[in-house]
């Protein structure tokens, strides 16, 4: 089966590097990043206090493991929607283990037990959804060098909308990554934008170069911009 599936999720890897590279030139990543971290990191109360927040959590395992309340904090600070309190206490309650199963990199197990059929209660009804957001940002917070915090309109800006939020997840994932690694250059630059923009200075040494592409492309494709 790998040999039918791996030069698929190839294909769709390299897209998103062509994609990635269409953007960010020689001559317009000075700009482009720029534009994106001073909306990231602008006066906003809220953009503030979120980024106070995720600086604050980001791979902080001790924080992870000793809150009582992690999975309440992270559902309103990233405004996941339409996940009940019942849901949360089963993902607190086995916090161990669903750590044991991101530092062993068996996504397929996290993902389905956990996220890809998440049993919510709705009103008076208990439905059945796909929590493939909270998922990729769960795994980028616990592995921010490896792993981006996915979310739709970045899937759909990549044109991998109609694929599963697993397979976009490390799709994206694994471009990023590559492309960091294949452009140190215009990472340089980046994170030099990065250092330069108010507020993001005290950041920079906790900040991957899988966040700053987020970030970069989480203001592209919410504003077209």
């Amino acid at each position: 089966m790998e040999n039918e599936i791996l030069p698929y999720v190839e294909f769709c890897k390299e897209e998103v590097k062509k994609k990635i590279s269409a953007l960010l030139t020689t001559t317009s990543t000075k700009q482009i990043a720029a534009s994106a971290f001073s909306f990231h990191f602008s006066q906003n109360r809220s953009s503030s206090d979120f980024q106070k927040y995720y600086y604050s959590m980001v791979a902080n395992r001790r924080d992870f493991l000793s809150s009582k309340d992690f999975f309440r904090t992270f559902k309103q600070k990233y405004s996941l929607q339409g996940i009940d309190t019942n849901y949360l206490d089963r993902l607190e309650d086995e916090k161990k283990h669903i750590l044991q199963l991101i530092d062993n990199s068996e996504w397929a197990i996290l993902y389905f037990r956990y996220f890809a059929k998440a049993q919510i209660q709705h009103g008076q009804k208990t439905i059945t959804k796909c929590l493939g957001s909270f998922f990729s940002k769960l795994v980028h917070s616990i592995r921010p060098e490896e792993y981006c915090a996915l979310d739709n309109p970045i899937k759909r800006h990549f044109g991998l909308d109609g694929e599963s939020f697993y397979i976009a997840f490390t799709i994206i994932s694994s471009a990023y990554t590559e492309w960091a690694s294949e452009n140190p250059h215009l990472i340089r630059q980046i994170r030099n934008e990065f250092e330069h923009t108010p507020g993001g200075k005290s950041y920079i040494n906790k900040t991957t170069n899988l966040k700053l592409l987020d970030l970069i492309f989480w203001k592209q494709a919410n504003s077209g911009k």
